[in-house]
């Protein structure tokens, strides 16, 4: 639900072509795109705050989401990658159940991590990606070669591969952050654990990334959070 995320960089892996830093004006063009798509949800976001930080609330019926500027200057964030977390944070509105438990008694409301991840990319990110600018970023080729056989089929593949670089740096970011001996995310890599029941917490930098694929092609949820049914 929260985009704690020091400041960390891929390195050489990603390499952005005639790269242009997310700037306060992308900033609040997003916000404002979402809040046209979105409108029984309030966006605010507040750029001169260095929390990078975003986050899904809800007061009584009122459904809000707060993006600080710290997150949007994030050395690895682009605007798409930005987007998809936004998209997350909706998807804590929209997604489906089970919710995390409510405060003091009160029911919850809140899909849990893994539902958000699913819900980003095929309930939000797809509708969103034509009005948002693309950037030109390039992988090395196995990882160029691994988005192509993901996206080949899929009703638009440069929109689908835009999703699943932004899900990549999401979760290797996630990997460098709060790893706790976790495997690097690839392309390549699968988490094959199962659950007996809904992990609301986050899984695995890789299970993220699974997850993010999954949304991307319309492929089942993974089992690495979501049991089989």
């Amino acid at each position: 639900m929260r985009y704690l995320l020091s400041l960390l960089v891929l390195g050489s892996l990603i390499t952005q072509t005639a790269f242009a830093e997310v700037s306060e004006s992308d900033f609040s063009g997003l916000i404002s795109l979402f809040q046209k798509q979105y409108p029984g949800i309030e966006f605010q976001g507040s750029w001169d705050s260095d929390t990078v930080n975003a986050q899904a609330m809800r007061f009584d019926d009122a459904r809000l989401i707060v993006m600080s500027g710290g997150l949007a200057r994030e050395q690895a964030t682009t605007l798409d990658s930005l987007a998809i977390m936004v998209c997350h944070e909706v998807g804590h509105h929209l997604g489906e159940k089970p919710y995390f438990p409510g405060s003091f008694g009160a029911p919850g409301w809140a899909a849990g991590e893994g539902a958000a991840d699913y819900y980003s990319i095929h309930s939000c990110f797809n509708k969103m990606a034509p009005a948002i600018a693309e950037q030109n970023i390039t992988l090395p080729p196995s990882y160029e070669y691994d988005l192509k056989q993901l996206c080949l089929g899929q009703p638009d593949p440069r929109v689908c591969r835009r999703a699943l670089i932004a899900g990549f740096i999401i979760a290797k970011l996630q990997w460098q952050v709060l790893a706790n001996g976790a495997a690097e995310p690839k392309f390549s890599a699968t988490d094959s654990s199962r659950v007996s029941s809904t992990l609301l917490d986050y899984g695995s930098p890789q299970c993220r990334l699974d997850t993010f694929i999954a949304s991307a092609t319309n492929s089942a949820r993974p089992t690495c959070w979501s049991p089989t049914k």
